[in-house]
């Protein structure tokens, strides 16, 4: 009787550990990787290159993400007397693209444009440029 309980609790034991529980592998597709990417935001280009007050102006950007796509592109325009306009960018075959009227009190300076683009898992990218800003001319003295 002995012998035989010691045949039965060696034979649980190998149910036991051959079940296994662990392991696993084979079988299903491959887990999908997490997007941690940011969009390539491409060389800006401001037209004109030279912007007076109250004129209209374009912003065109190539912008790209290889992962989940993009989900937001806009342009901050920061003027010579550091007010600041946002303008919504939208696609057009990879090249985003958006306009605005220059406002601001005039002063010659540097316009700074800064894009920022989003993708769809959240990852965010920016890239500046800078173009040259006339002066509003002083009235005449007579």
């Amino acid at each position: 009787m002995k012998t035989a309980l010691k045949v039965l609790i060696g034979l649980a034991v190998i149910s036991v550990l051959a079940c296994g529980g662990g392991g696993g592998g084979g079988g299903g597709a491959p887990t999908p990787t997490a997007d941690t990417t940011p969009p390539t935001i491409g060389a800006i280009a401001v037209q004109p290159e030279l912007i007076a007050p109250e004129s209209q102006a374009t912003v065109a950007v190539p912008i790209s993400d290889d992962r989940s796509g993009v989900t937001m592109a806009q342009a901050t325009i920061t003027y010579p007397d550091n007010t600041q306009a946002s303008v919504a960018l939208s696609a057009s075959q990879g090249v985003y693209q958006g306009a605005f009227q220059a406002r601001w009190n005039g002063a010659a300076g540097q316009i700074r444009v800064r894009v920022r683009a989003m993708d769809q898992a959240g990852n965010a990218a920016e890239r500046e440029t800078a173009v040259s800003a006339i002066g509003t001319p002083p009235p005449a003295p007579f």
